[in-house]
């Protein structure tokens, strides 16, 4: 040990003396070369003289704790420092801090044989940063409580270093039971025979005791058939009651066992359809309730005939497949125009506003509701913050005219004017994200909706009174009936029945979709106080390079599955929107194509137009790109996405909805 130090003293002279020559060396040089160097040179030596031994002491310092860590880290130093008990009756194992498996008991080893196999629960474990929080994991046919967690360990040289603790327990039971107990939830549904009125009316009234009894059969036999319990309510209302593991074995069949009610049958009369509501979760039976009513509103907002389902605040439909359910609206229309009336002459002002993007249909309703207050003298005013090329024919005419001086306001305008006592009238939809000013939406205290399309999970429920009927052809459609069965009459000047009937026409194609009788009957209504068919069709009239677009979208439409056209429309056209829409239009002119999809851009959103026949559902697929409209139009909007990824959504879209009617 001696001997060792005497050698360490004389290598230690030994450097100082070389550095002490160097360093002369260096001052001299650097005093011939200049004299300045050589000054900095001295200085440079004398600092470095008092700094290296602190150097030297920091570095020594971070390698010793480098090789402490090393060392702790090491398999066989951990091993001396901490054992496991080999009777503890949990797997137990300890991990570095990679999740690499250092040691572990025989339990661990009785749950995976080979040590390997533990390194999928490890990898899903660690993403909870070893926090301790407890999991569930699967090996083999048995359920483990799983944790992992931290753990310090020291050392004999006081060390800490940490490591993780895995843990586990048989959890199997619990497991069984908290899915037993899960699937013997139990959900409510709302049965209603959506058209229960029409089958009266169109059968001989001796008969319908036999038909009621023969779908209480059929329905009691479904109830019966997975353990649930079905009980009349009233003549086309039922409750049913069922657990959510039945549930799921009806989704999985798709719900047919409920298409027989369709086919039942005691003579002439039209097919019968139903729709239901089903809610579940909440924890509470009063809650699954009100799930189930919520459901059954949105069945039914959709066009009736499906089931809807209620999770939460997720949404599942099924059916769907047929057209709206028309009915009877006159009376309807009658109470709603009545309690409008009520609302517009409480309200210290009105706006009116439809949705982005507005259209004929839009506008026109707006209009509408414009006449309906002016009949009680009540200012109203319409919120439009874009006149795109769609409407701004009308726009002129309305500015031509001079009755509507003032009445179209900006988003900034309308807020200005807006207090608690304004009455906010929302036309043409029913979707919080789709209306023309949010801002105005937000801040409106008394809100009315008026709209035909089919209802989205989104739609505004603070709404103080609703009209929505998705049989109808357009929302112009509803106004009119609404001034039609008014109990004071609504003078109706001629742009303002020319513009409620060009809604009624643009969103039936020129009366070739959608139509029924009350379609024909509002148009005959507007046709007598002074709407114009060659005025209004002027209305529609495109530019040349509009049509050329158009006719650009039509030509290089491609086809997909060998019946479905998909095509781009070019962007660089006012009104790309309205244009994709026509050319959706036009391609179903075409033979053999059943469904058409027109994408375009519109600054930084790629719109989709589709349109179809009816035997694909376009709504359905729409849906899955967080669009929405009827069966036979509808549309959506995309973000962040090219024209050709659009498309290739588009292309997914449809394979998924065409599976799904295939199972």
């Amino acid at each position: 040990m001696k001997q060792s130090i005497k050698k360490e003293k004389i290598r230690f002279r030994e450097r100082w003396l070389l550095d002490i020559v160097l360093s002369i060396f260096v001052v001299i040089l650097g005093l011939i070369l200049d004299i300045r160097l050589g000054i900095g040179a001295f200085f440079g030596i004398i600092a470095g003289v008092f700094l290296r031994p602190l150097v030297k002491d920091l570095l020594s310092s971070d390698e010793k704790e480098e090789g402490q860590e090393s060392r702790f880290l090491d398999t066989d130093i951990l091993r001396e420092n901490f054992s496991i008990p080999q009777n503890l009756p949990l797997p137990y194992a300890i991990l570095d801090i990679r999740g690499k498996i250092m040691m572990y008991n025989e339990k661990f080893l009785e749950v995976f044989p080979c040590v390997d196999d533990a390194r999928l629960v490890i990898d899903e474990l660690m993403k909870t940063s070893g926090a301790g929080e407890v999991d569930y994991i699967s090996v083999g046919n048995k359920c483990y409580e799983a944790a992992l967690d931290h753990c310090d360990v020291m050392d004999k040289s006081g060390a800490v270093g940490a490591v993780l603790t895995l843990i586990m327990q048989d959890a199997t039971e619990v497991c069984r039971l908290q899915k037993e107990l899960a699937e013997k939830e139990t959900v409510v549904g709302i049965i209603l025979i959506d058209n229960f009125d029409d089958v009266v009316d169109s059968m001989d009234e001796n008969r319908l005791p036999i038909l009621s009894a023969l779908i209480d059969r059929r329905l009691n036999q479904i109830a019966s058939s997975v353990g649930g319990v079905m009980k009349k309510l009233e003549k086309d209302r039922y409750i049913f009651l069922l657990s959510k593991g039945s549930l799921k074995q009806l989704q999985e069949k798709k719900f047919e066992a409920f298409d027989e009610i369709k086919v039942t049958s005691v003579g002439q009369h039209i097919p019968v359809t139903m729709s239901m509501g089903i809610g579940m979760g909440g924890g509470s039976l009063d809650e699954a309730m009100q799930s189930a009513k919520a459901a059954m509103d949105l069945a039914l907002g959709r066009g009736g005939d499906q089931i809807a389902i209620k999770n939460g605040e997720k949404y599942d439909f099924y059916g769907g497949k047929s057209g709206e359910i028309h009915r009877n609206a006159r009376i309807r229309a009658r109470v709603k125009a009545e309690a409008l009336m009520e609302l517009m002459r409480d309200a210290s002002g009105i706006l009116v506003m439809g949705h982005k993007q507005a259209d004929l249909d839009s506008l026109g309703s707006c209009i509408g509701i414009c006449a309906m207050a002016k009949s009680i003298g009540r200012k109203c005013n319409i919120v439009m913050n874009k006149r795109n090329a769609g409407v701004r024919r009308l726009c002129e005419k309305m500015e031509e005219s001079g009755e509507f001086d003032g009445v179209i306001i900006k988003e900034s305008d309308a807020m200005r004017i807006l207090n608690d006592k304004s009455l906010v009238v929302i036309v043409d939809t029913h979707r919080e994200s789709m209306v023309d000013s949010e801002q105005v939406l937000m801040a409106a205290k008394k809100i009315v909706v008026f709209d035909h399309h089919r209802k989205s999970t989104d739609f505004i429920n603070e709404a103080v009174l609703i009209y929505h009927e998705p049989y109808a052809s357009s929302t112009a459609e509803l106004i009119t009936e609404m001034i039609q069965h008014m109990d004071k009459t609504v003078k109706l000047s001629n742009i303002e029945a020319d513009a409620l009937l060009a809604g009624i026409t643009v969103d039936t194609k020129n009366f070739c979709v959608k139509t029924g009788a009350m379609t024909f009957e509002s148009a005959a209504f507007l046709r007598r106080n002074g709407a114009d068919g060659i005025r209004v069709r002027l209305l529609f009239q495109n530019d040349m390079d509009v049509y050329k677009a158009k006719a650009a979208a039509v030509r290089d439409a491609e086809l997909f599955m060998d019946h479905i056209a998909i095509s781009i429309c070019p962007s660089d056209v006012e009104n790309s929107t309205l244009t994709a829409a026509q050319a959706a239009d036009d391609l179903m002119n075409v033979t053999g194509i059943k469904a058409s999809f027109v994408c375009c851009k519109l600054e930084d959103k790629i719109h989709i137009s589709a349109r179809s026949f009816g035997d694909i559902n376009v709504q359905r697929v729409m849906e899955k790109l967080g669009g929405g409209g009827h069966l036979t139009v509808s549309g959506a909007q995309l973000s962040d996405c090219t024209l050709e990824e659009a498309k290739e959504k588009v292309r997914s879209a449809i394979k998924e909805y065409l599976e799904e009617e295939d199972k």
